[in-house]
């Protein structure tokens, strides 16, 4: 089941990073993954084959496809950051694709996708394609 997850604006360089990285990693013929952790005691039902939504700056931008789903600790490459035991969704930074932005108002947790006014997907380019203007 796809879900939506907001980027807060606070994180918003570090995930501009973790994208550059990213892109770095794949043109080196890498297989870099994204990752996203929720509390164990409320997590989102998702699976291999799904999609994250991402919400940056009031709008809907893209979406990555979940790899793998399951309990884990983990530590960014990027920040350094080390977060703690929780639930993590996994998706290959190499699925990422953006789409036509749709508003949404950011959010904390998830959303789940089928719940709410559904996003064009109105895909207009993946990870190698720089983030597509919003529209006057």
């Amino acid at each position: 089941m796809d879900i939506i997850v907001t980027t807060p604006k606070s994180q918003m360089d570090a995930a501009a990073q973790e994208a550059e990285d990213a892109r770095g990693h794949i043109e080196a013929g890498g297989r870099p993954q994204y990752f996203r952790r929720f509390p164990l005691a409320r997590h989102p039902t998702i699976g291999p084959g799904d999609r994250v939504y991402y919400v940056e700056d009031g709008y809907i931008r893209g979406f990555a496809v979940v790899t793998a789903a399951g309990d884990a600790c983990m530590n960014c490459e990027t920040t350094g950051r080390r977060w703690g035991d929780g639930w993590y969704v996994f998706m290959d930074a190499k699925s990422w694709r953006w789409i036509d932005p749709v508003p949404m108002t950011g959010f904390q947790g998830f959303r789940y996708r089928d719940r709410l006014l559904r996003p064009s997907d109105g895909e207009v380019g993946d990870w190698r394609d720089p983030k597509p203007e919003v529209a006057a």
